[in-house]
């Protein structure tokens, strides 16, 4: 399971935490301009934009968990299992396999409206990469710094395409349930509240701070942590005093709190006996400048990459494998 945001304050940061109970062999990977994509069903792109993401490469070919592009757009797929069904190759359709659509739409559009406009004429085929690496079921989320939309196949509804008014996606169910659901907690608070239990509440006292957000779910299940995620997002306040660091770094470090909230520890989601799904990888692409940030389950330092300080007309990936292994900052 996962949890996606995208956030805007005077930066534009988009990015996910991957859970899962496997741990795959993760690398940041750049794509340059004139790497070619082959697409299985589509005329191959030999020129696109850069974009820059979390993934892994198989047969020298960028399969991305998410990226960010040059101009400002940002696409990650999130596990929508059960409920994702992708088509048959549709004659008369721009087909492309669920493992392309990050390529495709991160390399050709700039920004959210460009998607759009490309999914409308795009049928999501059942293709799979090799008999080794077979479909996964996903939903995507695409934001730039305008806004965001999500989007689905099932099914029952086909392909559709939602605008997302909280920058905000997880997992099942679909995210019109998500979206209504958030609605049931519109009465928590992260300000200062008053007693509204009854019009004079004898007895009663406010025994500790946050008391707005009581009642705001803290399970690791999708339905939660699209509602914490949204709340913390929403509420996500970085005028504090401290002038230690930039308004920028304060941006980059509040993101990563916001999905701290959501992230998952080992021991609290089995997956089967002795198995647990955790938190993998929290990552967060500045997509104004093109650095990639993220941390690892065992490794919670902050690791950068600068997508500028390649060469972006190149032909070949640049690959940078996640350090996973634990850093400790030595004061004395």
């Amino acid at each position: 399971m996962c949890t996606s945001i995208s956030y805007s304050n005077g930066v534009h940061l988009f990015g996910r935490n991957l859970d899962l109970e496997i741990d795959y062999p993760i690398n940041v990977v750049i794509t340059p301009r004139n790497y070619p994509f082959e697409f299985r069903n589509a005329p191959a792109i030999e020129s696109h934009y850069a974009m820059i993401g979390m993934g892994i490469v198989q047969n020298n070919y960028p399969l991305y968990f998410d990226a960010a592009n040059e101009k400002g757009l940002g696409m990650a797929g999130l596990a929508f299992f059960g409920m994702a069904e992708y088509a048959p190759v549709t004659e008369g359709k721009t087909n492309i396999a669920s493992f392309e659509f990050i390529q495709y739409i991160v390399g050709t559009c700039a920004t959210v409206e460009e998607a759009k406009a490309k999914i409308a004429d795009m049928n999501l085929s059942d293709v799979s990469f090799s008999p080794d690496l077979p479909t996964s079921q996903l939903h995507w989320i695409i934001a730039d710094k305008n806004g965001s939309i999500v989007v689905e196949r099932t099914a029952e509804h086909g392909l559709k395409v939602y605008d997302n008014p909280f920058g905000v996606l997880t997992n099942c169910p679909e995210f019109p349930y998500q979206k209504t659901n958030v609605s049931y907690y519109l009465n928590l608070s992260g300000s200062l509240v008053d007693i509204r239990f009854a019009p004079d509440p004898k007895g009663l006292q406010i025994y500790s701070r946050g008391s707005g957000s009581i009642g705001l779910p803290g399970g690791t299940d999708s339905v939660s942590r699209f509602v914490r995620a949204t709340f913390t997002k929403m509420n996500s306040n970085i005028s504090s005093e401290l002038k230690t660091v930039s308004d920028y770094d304060r941006n980059v470090a509040e993101y990563f709190h916001i999905l701290g909230n959501v992230q998952q520890v080992s021991g609290e989601s089995e997956v089967k006996p002795g198995q647990y799904e955790i938190t993998q990888y929290t990552d967060c692409i500045d997509t104004d400048r093109g650095i990639f940030y993220y941390n690892t389950y065992f490794n919670p330092s902050l690791n950068a990459v600068d997508m500028n300080k390649e060469n972006l007309d190149a032909k070949d990936l640049v690959i940078y494998p996640a350090h996973k292994e634990f850093q400790t900052n030595w004061m004395n």
